[in-house]
């Protein structure tokens, strides 16, 4: 197929600290050579004290789209002199978009969330849901998961302050009435064992003593996600095995919001069998 465009080629990249990890170079650039489009996505590591300076250099440069990963999401949404709604409900980035006035940010992560959960089908409604993260994911996929009507879902943290600001917010938009609370990582449960759903959307990759207290809380038929991919998932997968709980790791979250991603930058329908396959290969050969 042709390129869809003259003229030179349109640069979009993710960045993170870290980002090699990252699987999304392979997913976009697969995703622009199936739509025909003249593009090029990197990788770039940038530490949290240079991400105004580099958000401002990348669009100087003429970048035509950027992904934030973890540390990034929450300190960019600061940075973006415009903001879609759906950023706006999360106060958090991870898809950036060139504007000529600078960048305008979106939040391509609650929709994703939805669209891999729905894919794999995980039903929500009448769960009780433990939600470990309060970041910019977390705050992302914490309105998807109240609106999909569990009966309860606790928002836990390092930072108990940060739950409750999350748990706060969902109390404030209102909607389905489910039971929302929230707890430091470092708080013992009261509930005892009955968690149906781990959603884990922390960045470190390590499972702790502090955190797996609350892995004793699950039901022994529930159902762990994790929002890390590949080689970052392996010691959760490795102890949702030992629990006998089923797993999945968040490569298909990724395929969903990074199609979002695509759709935003370009206006054109994602390729998400060529995203897919791109994801799986490149995950394989880690």
């Amino acid at each position: 197929m042709a390129p869809s465009h003259a003229g030179p080629t349109r640069l979009y990249a993710v960045l993170g600290h870290p980002v090699h990890h990252s699987l999304s170079p392979s997913m976009q650039n697969a995703a622009f050579r199936a739509a025909g489009i003249d593009a090029a996505y990197v990788a770039l590591d940038v530490p949290p004290e240079r991400l105004a300076e580099v958000l401002r250099e990348l669009h100087v440069a003429g970048f035509s789209g950027l992904n934030l990963t973890a540390p990034h999401k929450e300190s960019a949404w600061a940075l973006v002199p415009g903001a879609t709604d759906e950023a706006k409900r999360s106060r958090a980035v991870n898809t950036l978009r060139r504007e000529e006035s600078g960048w305008e940010g979106h939040a391509t992560d609650g929709p994703g969330f939805a669209a891999w959960i729905a894919s794999i089908g995980v039903g929500v409604r009448g769960a009780r849901v433990l939600l470990l993260g309060a970041g910019g994911a977390a705050r992302s996929i914490a309105p998807v998961l109240t609106s999909l009507q569990p009966a309860a879902i606790r928002v836990v943290s390092r930072d108990g302050g940060r739950a409750r600001a999350v748990a706060d917010e969902l109390h404030r938009g209102g909607g389905p009435s489910t039971e929302v609370t929230a707890a430091a990582l470092a708080e013992r449960s009261e509930s005892g064992r009955g968690w149906d759903l781990l959603v884990r959307a922390l960045s470190s990759s390590a499972v702790d003593a502090v955190e797996a207290r609350w892995w004793e809380q699950l039901d022994p038929s529930a159902l762990v996600l994790d929002l890390n991919y590949g080689a970052r998932a392996v010691a959760t997968r490795e102890r949702a095995a030992a629990g006998k709980h089923r797993f999945e790791d968040g490569l298909g979250m990724l395929l969903h919001q990074g199609a979002l991603s695509f759709e935003y930058w370009t206006g054109k329908p994602a390729p998400l069998d060529a995203m897919r396959a791109a994801l799986l290969a490149d995950a394989g050969s880690r």
